[in-house]
């Protein structure tokens, strides 16, 4: 082959696979968005009961579902820029429940391609006993903490308890901290949606979520996305409000402490009254 031949192969391919670095800048992918468009998103903490919410949106809605992480695993579920410049031409998608704390990045993307923010929330003592449920029952791979199916096995119940007390709920503290901190909660634009109202009356929050954000209302079709959602799997244990009860004085202290840190940010949405 030619040295000239060669160098214009390298051109042709070097256009057609490696764009201009305008191709991958935030602002192009944010101008490929529909500037009207409705992208509803629930960002949860694990067990909260965020995948029957996004059921119920998602029968009531009957949008597009998609994922806004890239991927799971022990990964940090952070949202991808990627995934929204797929959904360029979709002027209506729910974004399935979410493991994702707050940060400036996340923040920006939410404003800059107008997506409705769902936070949803659980006391957290009943929420640590879900989530060890979860370990036994489910699996233990998660970016919370670390910890695999076998060392599982080697602890006892006290134990397991206990590592969710110690390791778990620090980055429950990390993800309500940030997001109860934010703009977006403290200027409700974000709807906070509380596990305890939605478990009370599943139809009423889904009705207020979307009073909030000016969607369509419809109390027949809430009712029927409800009672669908009842018989579609949602991965949801016990569901029980009160659980945590169950955990001993010294425990409880510990997450208390943990909350004490936080003066100025109100936690009453997940059992620490103001």
């Amino acid at each position: 082959m030619k040295l000239t031949d060669f160098r214009l192969r390298a051109m042709i391919s070097s256009l057609l696979y490696k764009p201009s670095p305008v191709v991958y800048s935030d602002s192009f992918i944010y101008s490929l968005l529909p500037r009207k468009r409705s992208h509803l998103w629930v960002i949860a903490a694990p067990k909260t009961g965020s995948t029957w919410l996004s059921k119920i949106l998602e029968n009531y809605l009957g949008w597009e579902v998609r994922s806004l992480t890239s991927a799971y695993d022990r990964r940090e579920q952070e949202p991808s820029l990627r995934a929204l410049a797929e959904s360029a031409s979709i002027d209506k998608v729910l974004w399935r429940h979410q493991h994702t704390r707050a940060s400036k990045s996340t923040i920006d993307l939410i404003r800059q391609a107008a997506i409705l923010p769902i936070i949803q929330t659980r006391d957290i003592h009943d929420t640590v006993i879900s989530f060890s449920d979860h370990f036994h029952h489910e699996s233990t791979i998660c970016p919370m903490a670390y910890m695999d199916d076998q060392q599982w096995r080697r602890l006892d119940d006290a134990s397991r308890t206990q590592f969710m007390i110690d390791m778990v709920a620090p980055w429950y503290f990390n993800f309500y901290a940030g997001w109860f901190a934010s703009d977006l909660v403290r200027n409700k634009i974000a709807y906070v949606c509380r596990y305890e109202n939605l478990k009370s009356d599943p139809r009423a929050e889904l009705i207020k979520i979307c009073e909030h954000f000016g969607l369509p209302l419809n109390d027949r079709r809430a009712q029927s996305a409800v009672e669908r959602a009842a018989s579609q799997p949602t991965r949801l244990n016990h569901g029980v409000i009160g659980r945590g009860a169950t955990l001993s004085d010294e425990q409880k202290a510990t997450l208390a402490r943990m909350r004490s840190y936080y003066s100025d940010i109100d936690f009453s949405a997940v059992g620490f009254p103001s």
